[in-house]
């Protein structure tokens, strides 16, 4: 007798136990709105994973204190544990929260624009447009139109050179008219000296303008100052010195001045 009844307790409790392992867990998976397909959800305890269907519904083997990790696309990840309470239910609601994703920060450069199309295309300077004029005046700095003036013509630049003089053996005569050779030596002689003239100009502008002019009111360092000279010398600052324009040729070294200072101390 006692024999039967241990072998009908062991049963019952086997009984008891493969039903516990064999429970399903029903559920329904929706959002603030609606509800939510193609989610999927694992027992992290069996490995075993199952996915929502159109409306949200799915059926899980697990135990009470299981975990389920339930995901899906553009919502926050839950972890669900289950309790005793929920074999009981057929259908466990079960709320997802959105996802919100945050974009990187985005800095707009400020152009003061005017509203005008026109006036503000103007304004705006392209990345190309400014690398483009930075490399021309870092070259201009660079440049010795001294040695510049000095240098041969090319075979395509032929056209910019000036007719060579034509002596005739065995005469005084030039080229094609009847200016006799003593013209022509002094002409040369007088290019020369312009040449000679045009050499001193900048020593002339500082001593005119004075060191504390370009030394301290416009800061340019002393080593620099006949390639600050070379660099504004497309604005016509010999001529102006020339003709004595100096308010204009004091104006025009000091708009000069600022860009200057800035691309040297940029390429330093």
């Amino acid at each position: 007798m006692k024999q039967k009844l241990l072998f009908f307790f062991l049963g019952m409790a086997i009984s008891t136990i493969a039903q516990n392992r064999n429970r399903f867990f029903y559920g329904k998976i929706i959002d603030a709105t609606d509800t939510i397909r193609n989610a999927h959800i694992i027992n992290l305890k069996t490995k075993q994973g199952a996915f929502s269907n159109d409306k949200g519904l799915f059926t899980i083997s697990g135990e009470k204190n299981d975990s389920l990790k339930i995901s899906a696309i553009g919502f926050k990840t839950l972890f669900f544990v289950i309790q005793e309470f929920h074999f009981k239910e057929h259908k466990n609601i079960i709320i997802l929260e959105e996802e919100i994703y945050n974009l990187d920060e985005i800095v707009i450069k400020k152009h003061n624009l005017t509203g005008s199309l026109s006036l503000d295309i103007k304004k705006i300077q392209t990345t190309y447009q400014e690398k483009a004029i930075k490399n021309l005046m870092e070259g201009l700095l660079n440049l010795n139109f001294y040695e510049i003036s000095k240098m041969g013509i090319s075979r395509d630049e032929t056209h910019l050179s000036k007719a060579a003089i034509i002596r005739l053996p065995g005469n005084r005569f030039v080229g094609f008219g009847i200016t006799s050779g003593t013209s022509g030596t002094s002409k040369a002689s007088s290019f020369s000296k312009e040449l000679e003239e045009e050499k001193k100009i900048p020593d002339k502008i500082l001593s005119e303008l004075g060191p504390d002019f370009f030394f301290t009111e416009l800061k340019i360092p002393k080593d620099k100052y006949y390639h600050f000279i070379t660099y504004c010398s497309f604005k016509n600052i010999f001529e102006l010195f020339k003709n004595k324009k100096t308010f204009q040729l004091i104006t025009i070294l000091r708009q000069e001045s600022k860009p200057y200072l800035e691309i040297i101390k940029n390429k330093e």
